[in-house]
């Protein structure tokens, strides 16, 4: 990814978004992991991190809107949690955009850790601005361990992932060549 934000592909997008409903409909449907640890791993944070990156601020509060009704559609949150956790952790991290350095392993590792930890926190304390009481206790640490650790490794995936599908989509310039084709090349005997 390179520091000056390029135009957004249209394909990449809808390719993007088409993504993000399939880790919902995977995060909805295959309960095994939850079964086994007690906790769901979130995949939209991470996302939501590589959008800020890769796209511009309008384009992330639209994955924001489109990923957070649709899984407060599939889940018990209040309809519009999931979409207001998801436009502050992707506003946040488009306005610091600069200063990350996006290329790099670790950037995306802790950027997935810290949007994968805030998420819960940032539900919880809309919920309890609406007066809603969810139910926290000791075990909710295990979950929100599970749900950081788990956002936060499966991030570079996303970027790894994305960003090679971006660069085999973009169009590629190809670089000026020295011989040109109207050059007359004078032949004679030696």
């Amino acid at each position: 990814m390179s520091r000056e934000l390029q135009s957004t592909n249209r394909v990449m997008l809808l390719v993007f978004l088409f993504t993000g409903y399939l880790a919902i409909f995977a995060q909805s449907k295959f309960t095994w992991f939850r079964d086994l640890t007690g906790a769901q791993i979130d995949l939209l944070p991470g996302m939501i991190v590589y959008a800020a990156m890769a796209f511009h601020l309008g384009t992330v509060m639209l994955c924001a809107a489109v990923f957070g009704l649709l899984i407060d559609s599939c889940s018990m949150n209040a309809l519009g949690t999931s979409f207001v956790t998801l436009a502050i952790i992707g506003s946040v991290c488009s306005k610091y955009r600069e200063l990350l350095l996006s290329e790099h392993f670790t950037t995306h590792w802790v950027l997935g850790l810290i949007a994968s930890g805030m998420a819960p926190i940032l539900s919880y304390g809309l919920l309890r601005l609406l007066d809603l009481h969810p139910l926290v206790g000791w075990g909710s640490a295990w979950h929100w361990a599970i749900m950081t650790a788990g956002g936060g490794a499966l991030t570079p995936l996303w970027f790894r992932v994305f960003n090679r599908l971006d660069d085999s989509l973009r169009y590629k310039e190809l670089p000026e060549s020295t011989f040109r084709q109207d050059r007359q090349i004078a032949r004679g005997r030696h």
